[in-house]
């Protein structure tokens, strides 16, 4: 094969009410098992709470919120995990370090940008704002969540 690298990207699949998601790998830090959450009073409805990863007070986000997904289903305690993201890489003051539950992690998966779709503004499960387009894998359809949009800082103040 002849294809290389630059040509590709690879995405981290996971699960959110049973439908498959992704975010980019370079923005993943680590996935890790669900921990004790520490609730914080009057914060918003998509902040769960804050965790401990590594000595660093992290904030815990429930994406299923922000982007406008349905929230009648509690995360599983014995399934589900926590991805740990830095995004905002792109300048200094937007660097942010976010964790946010999921569902489940699904598999490591490379992507040839020919095969990103746009997603069609008909039927969109999600805000526009927070995709970044749609691939195939395996028969399924995996929606591409753009990170530094869900997890900017203004994203409370919208």
């Amino acid at each position: 094969m002849s294809e290389t690298y630059s040509n590709t990207i690879s995405y981290l699949s996971f699960y959110l009410n049973g439908e498959l998601y992704a975010f980019k790998v370079s923005d993943v830090i680590e996935v890790i098992e669900l921990q004790k959450v520490t609730l914080i009073p009057k914060t918003p409805p998509h902040i769960l709470g804050v965790i401990n990863f590594r000595g660093e007070i992290l904030p815990l986000i429930d994406v299923r919120k922000i982007c406008g997904l349905k929230t009648d289903k509690n995360f599983d305690e014995n399934q589900s995990v926590i991805i740990v993201l830095e995004t905002g890489k792109d300048t200094p003051e937007n660097l942010l370090t976010v964790s946010c539950m999921a569902d489940a992690v699904s598999d490591v998966i490379d992507v040839k940008m020919a095969d990103i779709m746009s997603i069609p503004d008909f039927d969109a499960k999600i805000k526009a704002e927070y995709t970044e387009g749609i691939f195939e894998h395996n028969g399924d359809y995996i929606t591409i969540l753009n990170s530094s949009a869900i997890f900017s800082i203004n994203n409370g103040k919208k």
